[in-house]
């Protein structure tokens, strides 16, 4: 599809998009499990029906902020967090001259690396909704920012469904968002030089992320969510009272819900640093991102 010639196509008719390719039915959701979660009396609306003044991306803002929905994709969600930290990357995937106001006829578009070529994925901005209005999957804490909602729509028509987004991992998405290779180091076996690794990464502008276990419970005591996704958002290395040490800073893409041991947000370690250091990297806030 091409989305040019759909918009000038729909600016000249004075209508509104409307994809048959991913069409606003249940049929887009999927065929399993999902549907059970759905609420009754699912709707599809668009953005000007559900905000007086929606805003397609707003970009003073710091972090992500954004909610996962029903669908179970933290680890897209941590994926997106790690491109917001390079606005270049995040534009080719998301192209920024897109608006509810100028040229608006209802279509959006986002690039994708798929199968070894950019893919330009075109829809409409008709999304999945609850009696309450409320998006049924992601959205934004600021309700009235929908580029979340619209990229997680053209991720699913890639793959075909909502439903199809349940279960992956955040080095595929990575991989999708930039053409780029993946490496992916298990914990259990990691070389001796990781923190190297880590480090030149940080360096060349690498995105990271990464994945704990599944688990019997889903919360660990230590505060770590079992078969979950994080974004590495930062690495440091400190000097203590008793030498160097090497930490690495993750977010929840939740927001919410963070490690309890040692540098965690009220871990006694941090009064082993300078007081300078210590001001620098300690932020006591629930907001999902730790040390």
């Amino acid at each position: 599809q091409n989305y040019q010639a759909l918009l000038e196509m729909c600016l000249k008719n004075k209508c509104l998009f409307m994809d048959d390719n991913f069409p606003a039915h249940i049929s887009s959701i999927g065929t399993g499990a999902l549907l059970k979660k759905l609420p009754r009396n699912l709707q599809w609306k668009r953005p000007h029906a559900l905000h007086r003044s929606p805003v397609f991306y707003a970009a003073n803002r710091k972090q992500l902020d954004l909610c996962q929905g029903l669908v179970e994709n933290c680890w897209f969600l941590a994926a997106l967090e790690a491109l917001t930290f390079h606005q270049d990357i995040l534009a080719a995937v998301v192209p920024q001259n897109q608006s509810f106001e100028r040229k608006y006829a209802g279509i959006f578009h986002f690039r994708f690396w798929h199968f070894g070529e950019w893919v330009d994925v075109v829809v409409d901005d008709r999304l999945p909704v609850n009696e309450a209005g409320e998006l049924v999957f992601v959205s934004s804490v600021y309700k009235n920012v929908f580029w979340g909602a619209l990229l997680e729509k053209a991720y699913a028509k890639l793959y075909g469904s909502y439903e199809d987004l349940q279960i992956g991992q955040v080095s595929e998405a990575l991989v999708d968002f930039t053409g780029g290779v993946n490496i992916r180091i298990k914990l259990a076996a990691a070389p001796p030089d990781l923190w190297d690794i880590l480090t030149r990464a940080t360096y060349s502008r690498s995105l990271m992320g990464c994945q704990t276990h599944l688990g019997a419970t889903k919360v660990l005591k230590n505060g770590l969510v079992a078969g979950h996704a994080y974004t590495v958002t930062g690495i440091r290395k400190v000097t203590c009272q008793y030498g160097p040490e090497n930490l690495v800073r993750l977010r929840n893409p939740w927001g919410k819900i963070e490690w309890k041991g040692d540098w965690s947000d009220s871990s006694y370690k941090w009064e082993l640093l300078s007081p300078k250091e210590k001001i620098l990297l300690r932020k006591k806030k629930e907001d999902g991102e730790f040390w």
